[in-house]
Formats: structure tokens, sequence, C-alpha cells
């Protein structure tokens, strides 16, 4: 059950257009990237119907920067809120307050493609009917050298911003569409999980997501945690093109939470009722339920990962003994495969990326 938030409003019950789509973008203190991706918003078409920006009680220029776009663009809203919100709940305010049903995500450090609003409009449009609650697009991040990097059919590609800003995206690309309750289950039992998409990568049904009480704000990663009890309900849509760039900084939540192990214990924290739950309801075997467990331990292995890339033991020690002694040799284990692991993965971008750009 999710606590009960301060975020609610007033309804924004108003006639929709389907093939329109909202943006929402939460906002807190952006105005260093918060320009970019307005302007990367603003030129995205007739289906854009709307941007929201959720000001969470910003104190630098942010509200500024916001006026100046809404003074040219009239899709473009301010919406301040009254009180400071923690960062899951602002994110399901800018949600709540946008008008059409259909609405996709944007951090504010981060930027939409040319075309990707259209092209968005165009895969829900081909639903022709099917039930859908989430789409998710492919995951590509924008380094601070200006370097991006991405992976398709498999292969890692890295090109620079203006690159991949300047490529068109896909006017009809390959998706696929899956079933409710059709992608948890398979992958638990080959010891994965399906891939689900990030805030920035994902574009939700908000009828969907407000009878689901929005985003839990006890979560850091409260994103993958409400969609993967999301999908077990509804029909879920993966694209197979990157219309986002999600920008790598040290400033970022994901960055900050893995460096003081809040993202273990998020992940111990929702596994713990999340576990049984899948363990009984997909009849997982022993060894499948297993695998599910070592997931919080996977998560407390990124940061020594990081600092082995770093080359920093200092680091590499204090976040090992920031863990329980008993689940140390665990870890070292998942610490060393997922290493090389990720040595592989990002083998062509760190020919091109010095590391301590890469993992911020």
């Amino acid at each position: 059950m999710i606590p009960p938030t301060p975020w609610r409003v007033r309804s924004t019950n108003q006639p929709t257009n389907p093939m329109t789509i909202s943006v929402a973008l939460p906002v807190y203190n952006g105005a260093n990237y918060l320009r970019e991706a307005l302007e990367s918003l603003v030129g995205q078409g007739p289906a854009l119907a709307e941007i929201v920006v959720a000001d969470n009680c910003s104190s630098d220029a942010t509200a500024d920067i916001v006026r100046e776009f809404a003074v040219k663009d009239p899709r473009v809203r301010h919406e301040r809120s009254e009180v400071f919100l923690n960062q899951a709940d602002n994110i399901s305010r800018a949600v709540q307050l946008c008008r059409q049903e259909w609405v996709q995500l944007l951090c504010h450090d981060d930027l939409l493609r040319p075309g990707a609003i259209a092209a968005l409009a165009g895969v829900i449009a081909g639903l022709e009917g099917k039930a859908c609650a989430l789409i998710g697009h492919q995951p590509a991040h924008l380094f601070t050298d200006e370097h991006t990097y991405r992976h398709r059919n498999g292969v890692g590609m890295v090109e620079t911003r203006a690159e991949l800003m300047a490529a068109p995206v896909a006017g009809r690309p390959a998706q696929a569409h899956h079933l409710a309750d059709s992608t948890v289950g398979p992958a638990l039992r080959q010891g994965g999980l399906p891939y689900l998409p990030s805030v920035t990568t994902a574009a939700v049904r908000k009828s969907v997501f407000m009878q689901r009480g929005g985003f839990d704000g006890r979560w850091v990663h409260f994103d993958v945690f409400f969609w993967a009890r999301l999908v077990q309900d509804h029909g879920y849509l993966v694209v197979d093109d990157h219309w986002t760039l999600t920008r790598v900084h040290p400033q970022q939540v994901a960055v900050v939470s893995r460096k003081n192990q809040r993202s273990y214990r998020d992940f111990r924290e929702f596994y713990q009722t999340f576990g049984p739950e899948a363990r009984d309801r997909y009849r997982l075997s022993r060894l499948a339920y297993w695998k599910l467990c070592l997931k919080p331990a996977s998560q407390a292995s990124a940061p020594l990962v990081v600092a082995l890339f770093k080359r920093e033991p200092g680091i590499f020690l204090a976040q090992l003994q920031a863990l329980p002694v008993l689940l140390w040799p665990v870890v070292l284990t998942l610490t060393v495969r997922n290493f090389f692991l990720e040595r592989r993965r990002l083998g062509p971008l760190r020919k091109l990326v010095p590391d301590e750009i890469i993992f911020e």
C-alpha cells in the first residue's frame, strides 16, 4: 500500500485528443539543464499537446526559464508546488496535472530526440484496441564530454550528441506488445527480469497510473518497482528505438543512491515482499528464486564495480564495509562477475570516453 501523499491536485478533467500526448517534466532547481530539455520539446510538432513543468519549489532560475518558453509556446505550463515533495511524489504530481491520457515522462536534465513524440503517437495509434498501459523505449546515455552510448542489436554504438540528435528516429520502429502478466514470470524463471523503462524512457497511460496511486515515495527506484507490478496487471509495449538521451552527471539521484548504498537497501526491502509473492505466483524453481533473492546483493556490488573501474581502493573498501559482513562473500563474487560483464558491455565506449566520465 502506498502511503498517503501531499501531491494530489484538483482534477484536470478536460476533453482529450487520443492522438496527442502530454509531457510531464518534473524539476527541482534545474536551471542547469532545463533550457536544453525544453528546447528538445518545443520542436516536437502537433502530436505534443502540452509540456507540464512540475516545479518542486525551486529557488533558482527554473521559474524564469519556464516563463520564457511559455511566452513563446502556449503548450508550456509552469505548475509550482505549494509544498516541497520528494522526487517520486513530484513526478506523480506532474502526471496528474497532465490533460492527455498518454503521458511521456522526461527528467529536466534529459533530452527528447526530434520526432520522438510523433513516433510515440504512431505507436499508440497502432495499438488498435490492444490493452496497454506502459510504453518503454531503449536507453541512450549522454556523457559530459558530449559522447553518447546506446546498444542496437546487441552492438554498442558511440556517437556524439550532435550526431544522435540530428539522426531521425524511426517513423515506424520495431516493437513488441506483451499481454498483462506475460513478461515478469517467464523472465524470473530464466533467472532475470524483463526490460523495464526508467522514468525518462517511459510513456504511461494516465488513468491507470492514477488508479494505482502513482509512484511510491519510499523508494529511490520507485519507477522500476512500479512498472514491475503494473505489467503484471496491464499490457506493456516495448519499442526498439532510442527516443531520449539520459544525461549522466554527478548530481543524478541514481548516482548519489549508488554511492551511499541506498540502492541496495531499496532492493532489499522491496524484494522482501515482491520475492515471495513472485515465487508463489509464478511457481518459481528453487534456483530461479535463489537468483531473484540475489538481486539486492547485485545492487550492492554496483558501487564496488565503479570503484574498480575508477581505481579507487579506498572507496571500494568503504562501500564494502557499509554492508553486513555476512553479505561480503556474495557481494564480492558478484562484483567480480559484474565487473567483467560491464567491461565487455562498455568496450566500444571506453575506447573513446574515460572511465572517470562514464562512471561519474
